[in-house]
Order: structure tokens, then sequence, then C-alpha cells
């Protein structure tokens, strides 16, 4: 295959690019025919090339747009994206493709962001720099390999990059505008400003249009509090209790939040907020994103700002005074000041912090070169900021998804949570299963594990975020559906409120019977496809092959249909991330799994390109009829309905119905009539 970038022939199986560098396999991870993903469009337009045609020669022009350009490309890059093409003095970058991640839509925003930032840095100086224009936008695409004169590429088909490149051209030069999907993702990390609805050139409907202004730093929980604290009652009484335990005696611990994304640890951690200032600590929040994984210390660069945003001064100045008051370690011999400033200068130079004497810092330190001496410095310095940090008033430091916390921030990280033990501070942690670090098992930390809500509590919630009270049979549709997950409610909650999926039934409200409760919110689309692309190419693939079967299924049967991708795929690996578990059903027997819930089922099965839909359907079905004589007769009309086979499906529909009126199901045997009369094209079920 030729490398996209400069044609040149690369090795089978070859990563990169041996002539230019290009990374090859971004092209096609996990895109074996194409598949459907929520994805988010960056659209940036160079305002000033025309100038610059009439200014300039033309290689002069063009030295100045390709540096330009290499700028965003490398911003795109950084973030996580990918280049989906240069047009002229523009770009489209795609983030959520080849490989999607939790925050692609916080990505896109920072992205952007970095793009502005770079674009005036690199025209510092001139009379008139170049300026962009830009629009984000995110939504579903379909992501297909496409093979032209032995050229292969990703082809992407959707709204999202056509109502990225109109919100661009409506935009005024640096300026970012976003979709509505956009914005509600990516907040509250960003701000925004909304500017209401926008007809967009081409396009029939309006679209809700906010203005990007700028990245903000979280110090407290970033989700919205769509709805109070529910079902929560006793392990937030853990928690309170290690705040108090800790104010009268001044020895303190650490809490470990365990559970799967959008169970509420985040949530639950924010809801100590008040506890803990109302028994005098001070609050520090600590948020890790996935993005922020690749910087140095960058943990700890967010802790050392908190330290200054606190006091209303720069961090440089409040972290100096931090450490030193007004002397210069007058307490320290020469030996350990020699470690602890040696340390400070590498940390400082690895999170590109910088130490400016106009805030008190001491220009010409000498950083540590012997790994041994930097260590020994580390905990120098951990020990003395975090001392002399608790030393002001105890302490609550909230680790929020600790699964995330950079490689060099863990060590300090683990220091500050052993000298817990032995001082008023409390450092709260939530994490993601399987992680669990060594510190769990100090005598002074507590784990919590948080499973889903229960369905008192779900109906709970539900009506919370209805508004209304919400019907039990609703109720109980949505912690089927959920699991008794706390995000997946709200965001289902609250899409179908917005798009008028809730019906009044007298003064309470029930989910829609209709098309609109078999959907997924394009935010839980976007977050379960992430989890799903983390896997590895083979378990990605049985995962969705697994979806067309259904909530459960067997393993021999999941083997059959997928063949011989399925070589080497260990189930155990799909329930060791969250996705599937042994199924414990009466009767199941060894080898049947079930999905965690059937919001999985949902997000793999849409992913899937309707053509692999109906191959796959086609597929069971004949499995089904050959070697199961007693099959379930509505599931195989299922199958062949979905496989686009009325032929095979009326005969089916037909004698499930018969088999229906046999035991008294009336309904049952109506539905599967109306279902053969929309196949024949009728709008009754024909007479018995």
């Amino acid at each position: 295959m030729p490398c996209p970038d400069c044609a040149t022939p690369t090795a089978p199986g070859a990563l990169y690019c041996h002539h230019c560098g290009r990374r090859l396999e971004t092209l096609a991870v996990g895109l074996k025919i194409g598949d459907r993903r929520v994805v988010t469009a960056v659209f940036a337009d160079l305002v000033g090339y025309t100038r610059l045609v009439d200014e300039l020669d033309p290689e002069d022009v063009r030295a100045r747009v390709d540096g330009a350009l290499t700028l965003l490309g490398q911003a795109i890059l950084h973030f996580g994206g990918s280049v989906e093409k240069f047009v002229g003095d523009a770009v489209l970058a795609i983030f959520g493709t080849p490989v999607a991640h939790d925050d692609d839509t916080l990505r896109a925003c920072l992205c952007a962001l970095e793009m502005q930032a770079a674009l005036c840095r690199y025209g510092a100086g001139e009379d008139q720099p170049l300026e962009l224009r830009i629009g984000i936008a995110t939504g579903e695409v379909v992501a297909a390999l496409r093979e032209v004169a032995g050229t292969r590429s990703v082809a992407l088909t959707g709204d999202p990059m056509t109502t990225a490149a109109r919100l661009q051209q409506l935009a005024e030069p640096n300026v970012i505008l976003l979709d509505e999907a956009t914005a509600s993702a990516a907040e509250p990390r960003i701000g925004v400003d909304r500017l209401g609805e926008r007809l967009l050139r081409g396009q029939r409907q309006p679209v809700s249009v906010a203005r990007l202004r700028a990245a903000r730093r979280v110090l407290s929980h970033p989700c919205r509090k769509v709805a109070p604290l529910i079902g929560r009652g006793a392990e937030k009484e853990r928690i309170v209790e290690m705040v108090r335990r800790t104010a009268e005696t001044g020895r303190g611990g650490a809490i470990l939040l365990r559970g799967e994304p959008g169970v509420g640890k985040s949530r639950l951690l924010c809801e100590m907020e008040d506890d803990a200032r109302a028994a005098g600590f001070g609050w520090m929040w600590v948020d890790n994103t996935p993005h922020g994984m690749e910087s140095p210390y960058r943990t700890v660069r967010n802790m050392v700002d908190w330290v200054g945003d606190n006091q209303g001064v720069t961090a440089g100045i409040a972290n100096r005074e931090l450490m030193f008051g007004d002397g210069v370690a007058q307490d320290l011999d020469p030996e350990s000041a020699r470690l602890l400033f040696g340390a400070i200068a590498v940390l400082a130079r690895d999170s590109e912090m910088d130490l400016l004497p106009e805030e008190g810092w001491e220009a010409g330190w000498t950083g540590l070169t012997d790994p041994a001496e930097f260590q020994m410095g580390v905990r120098l310095v951990t020990h003395r900021w975090v001392s002399r940090l608790v030393a002001r008033g105890p302490l609550v430091v909230v680790m929020d998804d600790i699964h995330w916390v950079d490689p060099s921030s863990r060590v300090l990280m683990d220091i500050m949570i052993r000298m817990a033990a032995d001082m008023p501070l409390v450092v709260m942690a939530g994490s993601r299963p399987p992680a669990m670090p060594d510190w769990v098992g100090l005598p002074h930390v507590e784990v919590i594990e948080l499973g889903g809500l229960d369905q008192a509590a779900i109906e709970e919630l539900g009506t919370a975020v209805a508004g209304a009270a919400l019907e039990t049979e609703s109720a109980r549709w949505l912690y089927q559906r959920t699991a008794g997950n706390a995000l997946f409610v709200s965001e289902i909650m609250r899409t179908l409120r917005e798009t008028g999926g809730l019906e009044w039934v007298g003064d309470g409200v029930r989910i829609d019977r209709g098309a609109v409760r078999r959907g997924v919110p394009l935010s839980l689309r976007a977050l379960l496809g992430a989890r799903i692309d983390a896997l590895p190419p083979a378990q990605r693939a049985a995962v969705e092959v697994a979806s067309v079967i259904g909530m459960t299924f067997s393993e021999a049967l999941l083997r059959n249909l997928c063949g011989d991708d399925m070589a080497g795929v260990d189930l155990n690996g799909l329930a060791e991330a969250g996705i599937v578990g042994a199924a414990d059903e009466p009767g199941g027997g060894p080898g049947q799994w079930r999905f965690r819930h059937q919001l999985f089922v949902d997000a793999a099965y849409g992913r899937l390109l309707a053509e692999r839909r109906r191959e796959l359907h086609a597929a069971l079905a004949d499995h089904l009829e050959a070697s199961e004589p007693h099959a379930d007769v509505a599931d195989l009309a299922r199958h062949r309905i979905a496989a686009g086979d009325a032929e095979r499906a009326l005969p089916l529909l037909e004698q499930a119905a018969r088999e229906a009126l046999a035991v008294g199901a009336v309904a049952e045997a109506e539905a599967f009539r109306r279902a053969a009369a929309e196949l024949r094209g009728q709008s009754e079920p024909a007479l018995p």
C-alpha cells in the first residue's frame, strides 16, 4: 500500500512510512468493511490568503501558508485527531475515527483554541498576520475504506463535516463556532456564548450555534447537577465519617471509589464539598482527562495552579511563598537543599512551568541528572509542599479519574496518599475498574465499589430529570435498559424530554413507546463507542457480531458467526472491560454471556453498516434453522426481516401468530400479523 502523503510503497504491516514517517495504521484500524460512528469535525480556514497572493511572490505565499497549515496539523495530532484533508488554505480534522476517545468533543475544542494560539505566535510581529475562522460540529458518519487507483483511504460520509464547513463560513475571523451537540458535550470544560439558531447555507433545518470563548480550568465537579444525589446515602455516609474522624484526630486517609463510567463516582465526590467545608476543610479538585496523559506532570501542574487560583495570584508566586515563605529554605542542610532545588528545576522544566525571578524564584538552579538523586529530590519536594499546604488548614484533595493521571505524576500522588495517614488530609479518588493502585492496601485507605442504582432509585432519578412523576413501567424499562447507570438514565431522559419523547399521563409522564424509546442519545453513543474502540480489533468485531444475536448469547454461536475472526478472542477480556458478563439465567449453562446493559447492544449494533447487518442476520437465521430443530419462530422471523428476506419472513410471522393465539396471547398475535401486513405493503393485518 502506498503512503497517502508521499506515495512511497510501504511494507505490508508497516506502522510508519519509511520515507516520510507518516503513521499508517490510522488509515484502517477496525475498518474492515466500514462502520458508523459519532465524530466531531473541525473545519479551519485561513483568513488573509487572498491578500497575501496580491502582495507577495507566490513562493513566499506558499511558504507562509504551508508553515501555518503545518502548525494546524501539529495541533490536530497533539490532541489525538486525524487530518481528513487539506483544501487549499483550509484543513478538515476529525476526532472520533479511526479510534474514538471519551472526550473527542473536548479534544476538538481544545485543538481549535490551540490552532488560534499557534497561528498567533506564528504571525507575531507581522503587520497583517493570518487569522482563522473555525467551525466545529458533532454527529454520526459512515466511515469506510475507499480504494482508488491502488491507494486506500478512509472516506467519511455524514452531516458533521458539512455543518462544520458551514459554521466556519458563518464565523468572523478569530471566532470558533460550535453546533449544539458539540457545545453540550464539551461543557463545562469550555466557556461558550449561545447565539441562537441559524439557518446555514444549503441546509433545511436551523442549527443552534454557540461561540467558543475559552477552555475552563475545572475546580469542582465538571458534570451538570441535573438532579439531587439519589441512592448513594450509605456510600456518602462512609466518606463523611472519614472526614469527621480526620477533623477530630488530625490523622487522615484516602478513599477510592470504583465503578464503571457514568455510575456516579464524580457526582458522589462532588456531593462531599459542602460537608468538607462545613467541617473546616479546604477543597481541591484535580480533574484528569485522557488527552492529558501524555503531558508530563499534568496532574501536578493542576495542583500547583489550584494553589494560585485559591489565593488569587499567579501559581509561581503562591507556590514560591508556600515552599519557602520569605526565606530560601534556611531549614535545609546543603545536601537536602541541592536535592530539593534540583528536583524543582527538573519538575518545572518537564511540566513547562517557568520559574520567573519576578515571582521570587532564583535563576540558575541546576537540574538533577542522576535518577536516584532525582527520586530523592522528588520525595523532598512532595513532602515539603504537601506538609506546608496542610499546615494552613485541613484539606480534602479530590483526584477524579485517577486512571487518567499522567505517569509522571503518579509517584507524587502516591507519596501524598501515604502522607495522609499522619496529617489532616483526606484524598478522594475515583477510578474505573479494573484499576487498583498499590496504595489501596494501606490501613488508612478504604475502597468503595459503586454498582448501578436499583429500580426505585432509577424511578426517582427519572422523575427528577423529567420534572414530573415517571410511571413505574417506564422506570422498569429504563432500569433494564441502563442497568442502573445514573449517567445513562440522565442522558436518555434529558434527550426524551428535549425531543418530545415523554407522554403526559395525568400528572406524570411515561416514555413514548415509539422509535425515540429505542434510540441512543448521541452523547452516549460517543461514550460507548469509545469504550468499544478501546478493545483490540478482534474483540471489537466480536462485540458487534454479538449485538446482532441479542442481549444474551452463547460463545459457541458467536464463534460460529465470527469464524476465523474469533481466533484468540477471550470473552473474559470483554468481561474485564465491563461490556459483557457471564449469564446467570436459570438453565443458561456454561458458555452463556450477557451484555452488561442494553445500551451496549444498541451502540455496537448501531456501528454496523446496513449491508453488514443484513449479512449477519441472514447467517444467524440460517444457523438457527440448521442447528436448532425447535428454534423460536418469532426470533427467526425477526432475523429474516432484518436480513431483508421478506419471502422467508412471512410464513414465520404467520406461524408465530398461530402459536400465540393457541396460548391466548392475542396482543402478540396481532403484532405478528401487523408485521406481516407491513411486509406485504398492507395497512391492516390479514384476517385469520
